[in-house]
């Protein structure tokens, strides 16, 4: 990875360079993607502030910047930053979200829908009911929905509703 280190209104020392690239060779191991960095390193006053920019490979250009109280702090704190934008985006490589594809077979596995699984099985009988009836029953009781029987023999779900009312289920024979 190539790194190229601007300085703006300081005089750069070579320390303040080896410190700036250790920094980003180490977020360069983690990360192929990246082919090269630029560091610019500025004073303004009491303002130090470090902003990195990373070209890799097939992406936008990646930046941080921010500001501390000496440039050593900027640079990690730009460092971090950086390291953290470029961890989200290789997660979303990984993984294959906004329109990559998967890539790992488990992966892909895992994306399979699965089938539903069944833990309970009640067999109830319905009773003959009008709709009034079956909401007074629905009502004393702590169920959420009651299965009946209309006038009509034909089979109808009333169920209670977040908000307190109730529903009809009817089928459409």
């Amino acid at each position: 990875m190539q790194i190229h280190i601007t300085a703006r209104h300081i005089e750069l020392t070579p320390a303040l360079a080896d410190y700036a690239r250790k920094k980003l060779e180490r977020i360069a191991r983690h990360f192929e993607i990246v082919l090269r960095a630029q560091v610019i390193l500025s004073v303004e006053k009491h303002r130090h502030s470090a902003e990195v920019v990373v070209h890799a490979q097939g992406h936008h250009d990646f930046r941080a910047r921010e500001v501390a109280g000496d440039l050593y702090a900027a640079i990690d704190l730009a460092a971090e930053k950086l390291q953290n934008h470029l961890a989200r985006e290789k997660d979303r490589r990984v993984r294959g979200r906004r329109g990559g594809k998967v890539t790992d077979r488990a992966a892909a596995a895992a994306v399979e829908p699965k089938e539903p699984t069944i833990s309970r099985i009640s067999r109830v009988t319905p009773r003959t009911l009008s709709i009034a009836q079956a909401a007074r029953a629905l009502g004393e009781s702590e169920l959420d929905f009651l299965l009946f029987l209309g006038p009509d023999d034909a089979p109808r779900i009333i169920y209670r509703r977040q908000d307190g009312t109730y529903g009809l289920l009817e089928p459409n024979l």
